[in-house]
This record gives structure tokens, sequence and C-alpha cells, in this order.
């Protein structure tokens, strides 16, 4: 796929740790034609159950105990902003590994998409593993794994010519689109390559009392 593009959305997994709200936001874009409304809100709804089951198959198993899912959340951005459509798990979810002593840490994965500057990067910054799986603020190769698997769940679905969904992840440039929807097709740049660093970040939002 390519632009110029159908439509555009917004995603975003939402949870806590520490009573701190973790808000993951990432972009998306389609080809496939929408003709209405509720096609729209059904083809988002597609999208977030295929996030779904790479976030609780896949993505838990590299997070802190400490860390539940709430839901995920789909928006429309282009061509028209709508209400969120929304995906709750079946049964509770939580991150499979140990307790974490702070909100902050994060796990990094960095997203490129094949064009140089900071227009064509992105970073997510995912909920952390657990104190036992963490040395020196580096994670343990388990933790490295867990979280290309992840990856891998995602770029099968989203990413690149053999991608299985209608829809392709990539970076959204608050630059380029200048805060005027229209400019989403020179705004958004398809992902090639996620990579996961094996450094904890920090995401001081989500200090306590500091918001998500």
């Amino acid at each position: 796929m390519a632009a110029p593009w159908a439509a555009g959305c917004e995603l975003r997994i939402i949870g806590s740790i520490h009573g701190q709200t973790t808000n993951n936001v990432l972009h998306f874009a389609t080809n496939t034609q929408i003709n209405d409304p509720i096609q729209r809100d059904a083809l988002i709804l597609a999208l977030l159950v295929a996030m779904m089951s790479c976030v609780t198959e896949q993505l838990v198993g590299a997070i802190t105990s400490d860390w539940t899912l709430d839901r995920l959340e789909g928006r429309s951005l282009f061509p028209t902003v709508g209400d969120p459509v929304i995906k709750v798990p079946d049964a509770p979810v939580a991150g499979q590994l140990s307790a974490a002593s702070v909100s902050f840490a994060s796990s990094l994965i960095s997203v490129r998409t094949g064009l140089g500057g900071r227009r064509g990067r992105g970073k997510i910054f995912l909920p952390p593993p657990g104190e036992g799986e963490t040395t020196n603020s580096i994670a343990s190769n388990g933790v490295f794994v867990q979280l290309q698997a992840f990856i891998n769940c995602v770029v099968a679905k989203f990413v690149g010519q053999a991608a299985s969904e209608q829809w392709r992840f990539g970076v959204l440039s608050k630059k380029d689109l200048a805060g005027v929807i229209g400019n989403f097709n020179a705004a958004f740049r398809e992902a090639t390559t996620l990579v996961p660093n094996r450094e904890l970040a920090v995401m001081s939002r989500r200090r306590i009392g500091r918001g998500n």
C-alpha cells in the first residue's frame, strides 16, 4: 500500500501500572475504500481485534504483572475525525513477569520507515518488565525475545506487502500534519522495521502524580 491513503486512524493501547495510566498511541492507514461510517467503524474494529491478539498473546510476556490492560481504542483521523471504537479484552489481561518497583520505566521499540530525519522515525514506550527481569537497567534476554515476538506479530499483520490485515502501521509526523487533517497523506509514512531496545527507557509522565 502507498499514498494516497483512503483512510487513517489512531489506535490506543490503554492500561495501568501502579494506578497510573499507560497510553500507547499508534497510527495506521489503509487503501481500502470506505463508503460510510458503519463500514469505517467495522474496519477499525477489525484493526483492534487483530492488535488485541498481539497484545494478549505476545506483549504480556514482556511486561510486569503490575500492568493490566484496560481497553483498545481506535479513532478515525482521516479523511474525517470520528468517535472512538472501543474493544475490551474478553477476560482480564495482565503482564506475566515479576513486580516492578517504579511506574515510569519503559521498554522502548524504535520504529523506522526507511526515510531519514526525525519525521521518518518513531518510538513506542511500552510498559516495563519486572525487577526480576532487569539488571543494571538492562532487560533480560527473555524479555528481549518476547518483545521481538510482539514485533513479529505486528509486522505480520500490519507491515509490508505480505501483511495479513487491511491496515498499515506507520509514523505520523505532527510537524508535517501541522494540525490540518488534509495533510495526512504527506505526514504518514509506512513503517519498514521495528527494533526492540535492551536498555530500559523512562516515561516520566507515568510517575506517580504526573499523569500518563
